[in-house]
């Protein structure tokens, strides 16, 4: 009985060592499969700084580059920057190994690892001193992870603006190969004031994402909820109320990408006049994967150039994306705003518009009559004339009722507008074409 008893002790010692240097090992494994896929980019550059495996606990720092120019300029005074002039920040890791891990709220659970995070301004001497977030990750065996995010208040101030960014708190799950993604959070918003006394302000925003990763593209559905926006300078005011838009993207044959997003909200005040509620549902399909993984990496490009060539790198960007143009229409695209509707106190605006652009070699774009002939075009809308300037409506509106190009019916302006075979019709009436 005692050879048992010292037997099932002595493979107990072996488990309880054993099994934390196998987890230590798994998880510095998912560490560097982090840092290689990186599915931060384009905004963000992960590079590993140090990762040191103990029995019982690791310890791993990341060095964070924040590539995306209006987000540095966001966090203007709360990056460092490291040895190479590189603006970011240092994430220090403290890897708990399982196979047991305990996290306040959620108990104990089976996983590789544990990880807290402390996150500080590169090359400066006391981890953790810029606490903008509180990260708590686990590793799974499945290879899967779960991150939690809390941040505290931020603010900052440079000689362009001020700005607080309120607390955040978000949970994400991700697969081994970060090919998938889903998520919710909860955002109390943020204000910022500009030195030209501009006002924005935002604030209770929620969402929910479901994504995957094709090619270097997400694909998959997001939405969005927003309390209210408000912007306002000495000239002009905005609010925004009640905003919700449900966004989906998914791919099909020859890697083409539909995509649906439909938006709602509750009021709109400007200049003096409140409006709403009103509705938008809109979706683009035959979208060609390749030339939008052909942007994404113009953009990404455009990025990684040094702060001082940033203006030229975007600019040339631009006109480099522009050339992809004909690619991405060249699949078939159809364009289709099945719904816009919004409320006004003069009466309601109504319209509806589908183009379908037949599937053709993308240097025949070029051809503009070879272009008209494969353009199909249903569109329709209706407005209250008390929208319409009073010089829009005598410059521009007059004539085209004038010609029956446009109607007004019951104070509302409306017309109805097709194009298939090369001809343009408004209201049935042929409207010649330049060329």
């Amino acid at each position: 009985m005692k050879k048992y008893l010292l037997i099932a002790l002595a493979i107990a010692i072996i488990v309880v060592v054993a099994a934390p240097i196998t987890t230590g090992i798994m998880a510095e494994k998912q560490y560097h499969l982090m840092i290689r896929t990186n599915p931060l980019q384009p905004t963000l550059n992960l590079e590993s700084k140090s990762f040191e495996r103990g029995l019982f606990s690791s310890r791993a720092t990341t060095f964070v580059e924040v590539k995306d120019p209006a987000l540095r300029e966001a966090l203007a005074g709360k990056l460092g920057k490291d040895e190479k002039g590189k603006a970011g920040i240092l994430i220090h890791h403290n890897l708990k190994h399982g196979p047991l891990t305990f996290t306040a709220g959620q108990g104990i659970s089976f996983a590789i690892a544990k990880v807290t995070h402390q996150i500080e301004r590169h090359g400066e001497q006391n981890p953790g001193n810029m606490k903008l977030f509180q990260l708590d990750t686990r590793l799974h065996f499945d290879g899967s992870q779960s991150l939690l995010i809390n941040s505290n208040e931020i603010s900052t101030k440079n000689d362009k603006a001020a700005t607080t960014l309120m607390p955040l708190s978000a949970s994400f799950v991700t697969d081994r190969n970060y090919r998938t993604m889903k998520g919710s959070g909860d955002w109390r918003g943020m204000t910022s004031e500009s030195s030209r006394g501009e006002k924005l302000s935002l604030s209770d925003m929620q969402f929910e994402l479901d994504a995957g990763k094709s090619g270097g593209m997400w694909l998959g559905s997001i939405a969005f909820t927003q309390g209210s926006m408000l912007f306002e300078s000495s000239e002009k005011s905005l609010r925004v109320d009640g905003l919700k838009v449900q966004s989906r993207s998914s791919e099909h044959d020859d890697r083409l990408i539909d995509s649906t997003t439909e938006l709602s909200l509750q009021q709109i005040n400007a200049a003096g006049k409140s409006l709403g509620p009103g509705e938008l549902s809109i979706a683009v399909n035959n979208i060609p994967a390749t030339a939008l993984e052909r942007l994404n990496a113009i953009q990404q490009r455009a990025m990684n150039a040094p702060p001082s060539d940033q203006t030229f790198a975007l600019q040339a960007a631009g006109i480099e994306a522009a050339g992809l143009l004909p690619e991405l229409l060249s699949h078939g695209i159809v364009i289709d705003i099945e719904r816009l509707r919004f409320n006004t106190p003069d009466g309601e605006v109504d319209g509806h518009f589908n183009l379908n652009l037949a599937k053709t070699n993308p240097a025949s774009l070029l051809n503009i009559p070879y272009l008209k002939s494969i353009i199909s075009l249903n569109a329709g809308f209706s407005l209250p004339v008390a929208l319409v300037p009073e010089a829009t409506m005598i410059k521009q509106i007059q004539p085209l009722v004038e010609r029956g190009y446009l109607q007004i019916d019951a104070e509302t302006l409306k017309s109805e507008i097709r194009m298939s075979g090369g001809t343009l019709t408004m209201n049935g009436k042929v409207v010649p074409l330049p060329y």
